[in-house]
Order: structure tokens, then C-alpha cells, then sequence
């Protein structure tokens, strides 16, 4: 069940919330491996259920409702691209289907492309173009091609849109112009648009017509901040555009450093981790939340905690935006200016 909600008061008295999410936390175990962005904790059964997918709006792609981010992994000195390799296969192994990637990932699309080989075919594959001029986006695209070992994407995004110059990405000679045309000259299935911060800048780009996919910040504490559940994923219904939801657990923790230190853990309390993912995959448009991993353990509890995915009911999800509150207090802008 879906719902909009535009009143980011809570319904459900906050301790009486607060014991629920208690319940909801409660059954898992809490193993003691390093916990971190990525991670989460798992009943010590698995679901038999498959991972359920979702249409990702206008593409009519069949996407797994758990997109493997590669973000932590690709950023980290201490997993070598084989590793990589391996965590890919893993994921594919319990389902996954869809794979997100991007040049600034330092490692990533090396060893997301040591993986892939006779399984291109099972995956809905997306890299980034992160640029400000076309010169730099045709050599940042063509290595993708390299490294990633194929001769076609699914998708492919605008790379942090809310830090171009968007005026000047939508000109003749932009960067989002460029991209436009190859997608219509074959080189890419769908192009999409990525970004945590300054929302307003979405919003041009979407009106276009021309993006088909969404991929920017859902949680119950960055609503408070940055707000694109309540400025921009309206916009990307109306033109129905799939959104993928990304930094669910706000990231890594800025105290233990960022993606590369694998022992970092998420911003996100721990005991919210469940709450969050429901959260996300309970916002309207959403078709899959993106959890990046530094490990195949956390890529098996983050496939467990997504099957037992369960809606939130509308007090539920007023509840969680207001329990957000007092955290984005605490977090600020923490991905960027929002203006």
C-alpha cells in the first residue's frame, strides 16, 4: 500500500512509536561482525520468498526492490576489485538484479566488471557520468564501457545534478544535452538523474521529459532537510519517472571517516535500520532502495531485511518523520547545501 502524506506531524504518540520500532528491531540478531553503511542484521532464518521487484515507472523495467550500490566497496583501498568481483556474484546469486556503479567510485566498475561476463544478460546495469563538459563526459563514458566490459548500459545518470550548472548541463553543448542524444543514438537504454542535495535543481531537469529515472536521498531524517520527498518526487510522478531510492541509513557515519573505512557504521541509528528501508520502499514512486556494502555478509542481511519488507501504514509513516525530526536537528546539511 502507498500513500502521500503532506503533514509531517505524527499520529502515533512518539513512546508509543518508539515501542513498536522496539518490537520491530527486537527479533533481529545482532551478530559481531563490523557493522557498517551497508550493513544490517538479520533473523537467523532467512525468508524462503523471493525478493519482490517493482516497475521502475516509464522504463516498465522489472527491477528486485534491492539495487546493489557498490559506493562502499569501490571506495575502499582494502577490497582489491576480484573482491568486488565476488561480492557482485553473490548478490546475483540471492536474486538481485539490478547493480548501480559510477566512475567516482575509485574500484568499483573494474570489479563490478570482472563479475559480470555471461551474467550482463541477468543484470539491469547502471553507471554514472559525473561532468561539466562533454569532453570530459565522452571520456568518462567510454571508460565506463571499458572497465565495465560491455557494449550497452541499462541506464545511465546525470551524475550529482544538485552540483551542476544546470543552466549550463540543459544548453546546446550541456553535459544532460549530450547524454540526451546518446541515449537516441543506442548507447544506453535510459537516462537518469542522481543527486542528495540542492533539490531545487531536479526539478528543471525532470520537466524536460527526458529523464526516466530518479535516484536521490530517502529517509525519514533527511525529509526534514533537504525535502525531496515533498518538492521533487511529486514532480517525478507526475512524469513517471521510476525513483530509486538511495542513502536510506543517511550514509556513513562522519565519525568514523566515509565508504572507505569498512568499519564505518551508518548515520542512521542502528535500531532504525528496518524502519528505514520500510520507510523508503513505503514512499509513494519508490521502486527500490539502493544499499551499498562493503562485504557479501551485508549484502545477504540487507536482501533479508528487504524481503521482510512490510508497508507502513499512514501513522506508521507519520510517526517515522517524526521521529526523523530531532535526528536532522542533529545531522544538518550533512550531504550539501540545500539552496
Amino acid at each position: 500500500m502507498h500513500f502521500d502524506t503532506s503533514n509531517d506531524a505524527g499520529r502515533m504518540p512518539r513512546r508509543s512509536f518508539l515501542r513498536q520500532t522496539s518490537v520491530w528491531t527486537g527479533a533481529l540478531l545482532w551478530g559481531t561482525q563490523t557493522i557498517d553503511a551497508g550493513a544490517v542484521r538479520a533473523d537467523t532464518e532467512s525468508p524462503i520468498a523471493e525478493l519482490p521487484r517493482r516497475i521502475l515507472g516509464r522504463t516498465k523495467a522489472s527491477v528486485t526492490t534491492m539495487c546493489l550500490g557498490t559506493a562502499p566497496c569501490g571506495f575502499s583501498p582494502q577490497i582489491p576489485p576480484p573482491k568486488i568481483a565476488e561480492i557482485v556474484n553473490y548478490a546475483l546469486d540471492l536474486g538481485i538484479n539490478m547493480i548501480d556503479v559510477a566512475p567516482a567510485y575509485v574500484q568499483a566498475e573494474e570489479g563490478v566488471g570482472l563479475a559480470l561476463g555471461s551474467r550482463r544478460k541477468e543484470v539491469f546495469l547502471a553507471t554514472k557520468v559525473l561532468a561539466d563538459d562533454v569532453k570530459e563526459a565522452k571520456r568518462s563514458l567510454a571508460e565506463s564501457f571499458r572497465l565495465l566490459k560491455t557494449d550497452y548500459f541499462d541506464l545511465v545518470y546525470y551524475h550529482s545534478a544538485g552540483d551542476r550548472d544546470i543552466e549550463k548541463g540543459l544548453g546546446p553543448d550541456g553535459v544532460f544535452t549530450w547524454l540526451v542524444q546518446q541515449k537516441k543514438a543506442g548507447k544506453f537504454r535510459f537516462l537518469g538523474i542522481s543527486g542528495h542535495n540542492r533539490p531545487g535543481k531536479f526539478i528543471p531537469l525532470i520537466e524536460t521529459g527526458e529523464v526516466d529515472v530518479l535516484m536521490t536521498l530517502v529517509n525519514f531524517v533527511d525529509r526534514h532537510t533537504y525535502g525531496f520527498e515533498k518538492t521533487v518526487l511529486p514532480v517525478a510522478r507526475k512524469y513517471n519517472v521510476g525513483i530509486v531510492a538511495m542513502k536510506v541509513f543517511g550514509g556513513a557515519s562522519r565519525k568514523a571517516g566515509s565508504y572507505k573505512n569498512p568499519k564505518a557504521p551508518p548515520e542512521m541509528p542502528l535500531e532504525h535500520l528496518e524502519l528505514a528501508v520500510r520507510y523508503a520502499l513505503s514512499t509513494p514512486g519508490v521502486a527500490a532502495v539502493n544499499l551499498g556494502v562493503h562485504n557479501k555478509e551485508q549484502v545477504k542481511k540487507n536482501v533479508e531485511m528487504v524481503k521482510r519488507f512490510r508497508p507502513l501504514s499512514p501513522d506508521e509513516y507519520a510517526a517515522a518523520i517524526a521521529l526523523g525530526e530531532p535526528l536532522a536537528k542533529k545531522w544538518g546539511e550533512h550531504f550539501g547545501p540545500v539552496a
